[in-house]
């Protein structure tokens, strides 16, 4: 059931009236009525409409300090539209034939809108539930943790804040390495009172022995990292940082053995599901170095531009696919190649509408053989599903929804 966003301090009830210990306990009926206009446009899903009202709610009151306490609902509306990629129509477009235009989120102006409604409403849990799922999405799975766990303290009873905190945790110690064991003890302690809040559950037991396996790793590759460098005695310099290098970099010695190859290879792919382009493109270095690999940079270039949104660019970079023919390439471009057929099935205004798109079709056909493949990452799950869920594919829709539990992707609430 939807719940109006507050027009007041800390109230979830549809309700704009609130005690407002500087002048009057309630809104005004002007901002009342204005709220309420704009409200109704992004209930109708107008977002363009609605953002153009919520913003002029702001020009107009933000200058009334007797006001200024109930406006964190506008500031909060206009982080979702921002962060929401909608068609809208526009009469003034005369670029092409149709008036129909996309907007692409933009999670940082969306950030910065909350930041100005939680400067208002700074423990308001739907504020910085939304903020913690906006970090997540933009690869900062440490800020999203640091409130999550935030969240479950406001609300030792909620399932969601204790179950994201504990995924954003366990993310954070993947996405940086030197600072695994840290996040990987937060997340063992986080369990603890997981478990004082919520039982012992299958789901807590499961997190727990999973930070367990993380803390062993992190202790396991220093244990390793000191011996290799007394081994190697002089030729090794201790200060440098071997998690982000990749190995048998041009000029630096003989061809590595397979481990060694493959261990490039699980970083290269790492890098680039970290959105971490530049480790990607040093081990880029090293696949074309030591393997039959060729296009190596194409990929990263082209996973680089569809990060910056720039589709028709990103597709460009797959021109020389075919020429590979080492299977972990192939399927990081089976992956590409599913990611733009999402973006341009996506894009057309028959999208919500006709199930049967070819384009649709096309791009849950990419998506299955990639997950036939076992390819199917976290980044990919969101655009796979989209896509089965406009398909109405059900048995691909469920079996990657629960993927994306498994795999400890971000939760949705459907």
């Amino acid at each position: 059931m939807w719940v109006a966003p507050s027009l007041h301090a800390q109230n979830t009830e549809p309700s704009p009236i609130v005690t407002n210990t500087q002048n009057s306990p309630y809104a005004s009926p002007q901002l009342k009525a204005a709220y309420y206009n704009a409200e109704a446009q992004y209930q109708a899903e107008n977002y363009r409409e609605a953002q153009s009202l919520f913003q002029q709610l702001l020009d107009t009151f933000s200058s009334q300090p007797d006001q200024q306490p109930f406006l964190s609902g506008a500031h909060y509306r206009l982080a979702k539209i921002h962060a929401t990629t909608y068609d809208y129509y526009n009469a003034k477009n005369t670029n092409g034939n149709t008036p129909v235009e996309t907007h692409t989120a933009n999670k940082l102006a969306a950030l910065q809108n909350l930041s100005r409604a939680l400067s208002i409403q700074p423990l308001n849990k739907d504020y910085l539930y939304f903020k913690a799922q906006l970090l997540y999405e933009s690869n900062q799975p440490a800020a999203a943790a640091a409130i999550l766990v935030q969240l479950s303290t406001l609300d030792p009873h909620s399932f969601t804040f204790h179950h994201f905190a504990a995924i954003a945790l366990s993310q954070a110690a993947k996405r940086y390495p030197s600072a695994s064991e840290i996040f990987a003890k937060q997340l063992l302690g986080f369990c603890d009172t997981w478990t004082k809040h919520l039982g012992n559950t299958e789901k807590v037991a499961q997190f727990r022995n999973l930070a367990l396996t993380q803390l062993q790793e992190a202790e396991g590759v220093s244990t390793n990292q000191d011996k290799e460098n007394r081994d190697k005695g002089n030729q090794v310099n201790t200060n440098q940082n071997w998690e982000s290098q990749p190995i048998n970099t041009p000029n630096s010695g003989p061809t590595p053995k397979l481990s060694n190859l493959n261990w490039a290879k699980k970083r290269f792919a790492m890098s680039l599901e970290l959105y971490n382009f530049s480790a990607a493109h040093q081990y880029a270095d090293t696949l074309e170095n030591t393997a039959p690999i060729f296009t190596a940079h194409n990929l990263v270039n082209a996973h680089q531009l569809i990060n910056q949104n720039q589709w028709a660019a990103a597709q460009d970079e797959l021109t020389l696919a075919n020429t590979e023919t080492d299977p972990f390439i192939q399927l990081q471009y089976l992956r590409l190649r599913a990611r733009i057929a999402s973006n341009k099935a996506q894009s057309l205004p028959q999208f919500n509408t006709n199930p049967k798109l070819p384009q649709t079709q096309q791009a849950l056909q990419l998506w299955i053989e990639l997950y036939q493949q076992e390819g199917l990452t976290p980044n990919d799950l969101p655009y796979a599903i989209s896509i089965a869920e406009q398909a109405q594919s059900v048995q691909y829709l469920n079996l990657w929804k629960q993927m994306a539990q498994d795999l400890e992707s971000l939760p949705k609430n459907k």
